[in-house]
Parts: structure tokens; C-alpha cells; sequence
């Protein structure tokens, strides 16, 4: 039993935490800013394939409804309005109208990064995103907010709280069916570190923690009145764990400036028998970098065996967001000298959006080795680009991107271990040109599912009710 102080100490944090919502509530409703579509996306300037889905929607909202008035809810404190819509520019060409479009700037961005939390990381990064959205709504209550970066508190917050109509594009979801499936299996992956695989204790643990979460994520989610993902992968697990209808919105990819890339692999490919190979994404554990250098490895270890007298070389083309991404770049330094290949490899970190474009035009081939990639905007470039793309055969590049659509034919390749990307590397620099030629325009036949057009299309089938309502 506990003692009496400390129940009426409980009770009247009870009541106090109850006021505080109430009034909350309350102030929320009175200060709800009518014609106002709010997107909670607190690192909007982060420069990344989110953000290109968060300026293509702004975009494409202003088209069709221009009287709205449009805010970010940013945490980027240290970039004004200004900077934040040129940056939008030059990384993804994307022209946004100033004139009603503003941000709210939010203090406590830094509770949400995961540095601060090494354990029970899922659990307490969702409970703070959910503290950022309370921050987010008592500075604007809008008629409708989008959640377009992943934090599911925001949904309930704003829609129990502030009593506005909610949704959700979701990237990924924060817990997946396989995540709980690797450590059911007692594998050791990114989310499951080694000494909890070979425990049976610690594994159970951490299982019932997950599906514990699964269960609480799935409310928060069940608030959204519309769910928008950006994929087949996300689909299937977002519509088990919120119980939601989903409608799949592709992320929108500038098609049309990759479609116009000349490509000059070929040439470099036989003037100077030189193969670039290329690798588009942030410097993040799941993104798998590591299994890259050893691809990179084996690679050049068959082609030295095979007495292929070609220059075979890497670019990792990474995006560096902070001083933990950093610390891993110096890291993958280290372990290609401890390979050998640091003499094949070239690093280039958060490029300007021409330059990505120069990379695309002289790689011959591209490779993404993320297991479950939840789309793969960086498999799309490369495929409308004509860089023939070799990805992990999961998720989303396997179910929605390199399976070729109907009446197209092989639009690239797919591999598991090293092994798998090594021979089909291999193969396709075995290719005659004018077989290499033929699965690059099947590429870009393909890759054109998945243009800003279409992303507009079908953003506005799915939320233009919402949007109207808020009109």
C-alpha cells in the first residue's frame, strides 16, 4: 500500500495533468485558424526524399486551392522562411509561392533525436513526438494537419486535442511486422543487436515489448482520417497495425530533368574502360553501406580473377544529417582501408542536387542495399537516370520499382548477399552495349509511373475531400 501522501500526491497530478488538457482543449478550439492546412514535418530542411513529398504537396495544393493558407511546423530554428523555400529550389527544383505559405518554429525538435534515447528508443522518440505535436498545436490550431514525416502521436494529438481533421503520409512505419519477425527469429539485425538475438530471455522481452507498441501504435493511427503511404511495402504493414484503408501514393521523383540525362557510361565505359558504380542515400544503419564495401570487395576480387581489365570504382553519394552520421562515415572509412578498396571508392557527401545529377550520367551502374526499403526514391533516379540498377530483392524496390510494369521488360536486377550483387555487377558489365541499351529504355519506360504528375494526381484523389472541408 502506499502511503497517503503519495496517493494525494497522484491524485492531484491527476487533476492537475486533466485541467491542463481540458484548458488545453479549451484554447485549442478557440484559436483554430480556419482555411489552414498544417504539415507537421519538424525537419523539413533536411534535404531528402521526404522532403521532396512535402514540397510537391504544398505545390500541388497551391495549384488547385490557392486562398488556403499552408504551414510547416519546422524545427529548423537555425534556417528563416527564406532559406528553407530556396533550399527547396536548388535540391529538388520544386518552386514554392511564398505568399501563403508560413512556419512555426518549434523549440523542442531536439527531445525527438534518438541520441538521447539508446534504449527503449522506439517507445520514448514516439512518446516525445507526441510532446512536440502539443508544442506545434498551442502555437496554431489548423482545420486539418498532415502528419508527412512519421510521428503518430501527432494524429491523436491533433485530432483529440485541437479537434482538427488529421492525415497521415507515412515513409514507413515506426514498427513493422518484420521488425518483430527478426527478433521472434532470434536474428541479429540493425534493430536487434547480437546480445539479445542469443538470448531467449532478452528476446522474448523485447517481442513482448514490441507488440506492446504495435498495439499503441495502432490506436494512435486509427485517428487519421486519411491514410496516404508511399508504397505496396508500407501498405501491407500500415493497414495490419492501424486497421486503416490505405491509399498508396508514390513519392514523386523529377522524371522529366532524369529522363533527359545523355549518359555517358558507355562512352567512359570504352574510351577509358572505366565503371563507376553508384550509391544515392543518407549515411544510416539500415541503409547497409557497410555490405556496399564488401560488394565492392568481391567485385573487384572476380573481375582481377577473371582478368577483366576494367576500372571499377564506387561513389557513395551520402547525406550526412549530424555529427552520429558523421562518426559512421568514419567509421565505413576505416573498414574499406581494412578491405582494401578505399583506393576504389570515393565519398561524396551532401551534394547539390547537379552534381547528383552529373554522378547519375557517369555510373553505369547503380546498387541500393537496404533490406526492406520501404520505397527507394534512389532506385528510381537511377532507373529513369539509365543507370541500370542492381537492389536488394525486398520491400519496396522489389514489390513496386525494378518489378517491371505491364507490357515493359527486365528493368534492372535484384540480390540478397554479396555474392548475388557481385555476379550481377559482373553480368551487366558483360553485356554488350545494345543490351545494356535495352534494359535502360525499359527503365525509364517504367520509372515513369512515378513523376511528380502522377504524385499529383493521386495526392489530390486521396485528400482533396479533406482539403475541401478545410476551404
Amino acid at each position: 500500500m502506499f502511503p497517503q501522501v503519495h496517493v494525494v500526491f497522484i491524485v492531484k497530478m491527476i487533476c492537475m495533468l486533466s485541467a491542463a488538457i481540458l484548458i488545453l482543449i479549451f484554447l485549442s478550439y478557440r484559436r483554430r485558424k480556419p482555411n489552414t492546412v498544417a504539415f507537421f514535418h519538424p525537419y523539413c530542411n533536411a534535404g531528402g526524399g521526404g522532403e521532396r513529398v512535402l514540397w510537391c504537396a504544398i505545390r500541388s495544393m497551391q495549384a488547385r486551392f490557392p486562398k488556403l493558407k499552408y504551414i510547416v511546423y519546422s524545427g529548423d530554428r537555425d534556417a528563416s522562411k527564406e532559406q528553407i523555400l530556396l533550399r527547396a529550389k536548388q535540391r529538388f527544383d520544386i518552386e514554392i509561392d511564398p505568399s501563403n505559405v508560413d512556419f512555426v518554429f518549434l523549440k523542442l525538435r531536439t527531445i525527438v533525436e534518438d541520441r538521447w534515447y539508446p534504449r527503449l528508443t522506439l517507445l520514448l522518440q514516439t512518446l516525445m513526438g507526441g510532446v512536440l505535436a502539443l508544442e506545434a498545436l498551442c502555437y496554431v490550431c489548423p482545420t486539418l494537419m498532415i502528419d508527412s514525416m512519421g510521428y503518430p502521436l501527432s494524429l491523436p494529438v491533433f485530432k483529440w486535442l485541437g479537434g482538427c481533421r488529421v492525415a497521415a503520409y507515412v515513409h514507413y512505419p515506426t514498427i513493422s511486422c518484420d521488425m518483430m519477425d527478426v527478433v521472434a527469429r532470434g536474428e541479429t539485425a540493425f534493430n536487434n543487436v547480437e546480445g539479445i538475438a542469443q538470448s531467449p530471455i532478452l528476446s522474448f522481452l523485447k517481442l513482448s515489448y514490441y507488440k506492446l507498441f504495435a498495439q499503441a501504435y495502432g490506436l494512435a493511427g486509427r485517428a487519421a482520417d486519411v491514410v496516404m503511404v508511399n508504397g505496396s511495402w508500407t501498405a501491407s504493414h500500415i493497414s495490419q497495425l492501424w486497421k486503416q484503408r490505405c491509399s498508396i501514393v508514390f513519392p514523386p521523383c523529377d522524371i522529366e530533368g532524369l529522363l533527359a540525362i545523355p549518359g555517358r557510361s558507355e562512352e567512359i565505359l570504352r574510351n577509358d574502360k572505366g565503371v563507376r558504380i553508384l550509391s544515392i542515400g543518407q549515411i544510416r544503419p539500415e541503409k547497409n553501406h557497410r555490405l556496399q564495401l564488401e560488394i565492392l570487395k568481391e567485385v573487384l576480387k572476380r573481375a582481377e580473377k577473371k582478368k577483366m581489365h576494367v576500372k571499377i570504382s564506387l561513389t557513395i553519394a551520402g547525406g550526412c544529417r549530424n555529427e552520429d552520421d558523421e562518426r559512421r562515415v568514419r567509421e565505413l572509412r576505416e573498414y574499406a582501408t581494412q578491405l582494401g578498396v578505399e583506393n576504389n571508392l570515393e565519398w561524396k557527401l551532401n551534394v547539390p542536387y547537379g552534381e547528383l545529377i552529373e554522378l547519375l550520367n557517369c555510373s553505369l551502374i547503380s546498387i541500393h542495399t537496404m533490406r526492406n526499403e520501404h520505397f527507394g526514391i534512389s532506385v528510381v533516379e537511377a532507373l529513369a537516370a539509365g543507370s541500370i540498377m542492381v537492389a536488394h530483392k525486398s520491400g519496396g524496390p522489389s514489390m513496386d520499382i525494378v518489378d517491371p510494369c505491364e507490357g515493359v521488360a527486365s528493368v534492372g536486377y535484384l540480390a540478397t548477399t554479396k555474392e548475388e550483387f557481385a555476379s550481377c555487377i559482373l553480368s551487366i558489365i558483360s553485356l554488350s552495349p545494345s543490351s545494356r541499351s535495352q534494359i535502360r529504355e525499359s527503365a525509364r519506360l517504367s520509372s515513369q509511373r512515378f513523376s511528380e504528375e502522377v504524385f499529383d494526381e493521386k495526392w489530390m484523389q486521396s485528400i482533396g475531400g479533406l482539403i475541401e472541408a478545410a476551404a
